[in-house]
């Protein structure tokens, strides 16, 4: 079940940044002061091949898979997002539906639409 997580820092003061969390999905929503979803990510997976679904109000989708820079033990490296043409959309609905029950219904409703817009934008599989 996403959890909120408590005290996230604020970078932005016209934004509040939300933070949900469980074993496979991280949850960041940006919201203006009116409580309108301005910019998501939905990084799932997150414990072995993380991947990214986000949306930002004036850029649109992407989807990305996370590379964590850590190929050996030796080096510590920055992750950083790289293209991925795996969009499991299907899955990530399901798991969204089933970890996302106790989010605010409006920010559930919101992001499952967007989970169905990309099915749709990133894989051509009308919803």
């Amino acid at each position: 079940m996403l959890q909120k997580i408590r005290g996230v820092r604020q970078d932005e003061a016209s934004l509040e940044r939300q933070w949900f969390q469980d074993d496979f999905f991280d949850l960041f929503v940006w919201t203006d002061a009116s409580g309108t979803v301005v910019a998501f990510q939905l990084c799932d997976d997150r414990l072995n091949h993380e991947r990214v679904l986000a949306w930002d109000r004036t850029a649109g989708m992407i989807h990305r898979r996370v590379d964590d820079g850590e190929h050996t033990p030796a080096k510590n490296m920055s992750p950083m997002m790289v293209r991925d043409g795996q969009f499991g959309a299907e899955e990530i609905a399901v798991q969204f539906e089933q970890r996302g029950r106790d989010l605010d219904l409006h920010l559930r409703n919101f992001i499952r639409s967007k989970i169905g817009e990309a099915e749709e934008s990133l894989t051509g599989t009308p919803r």
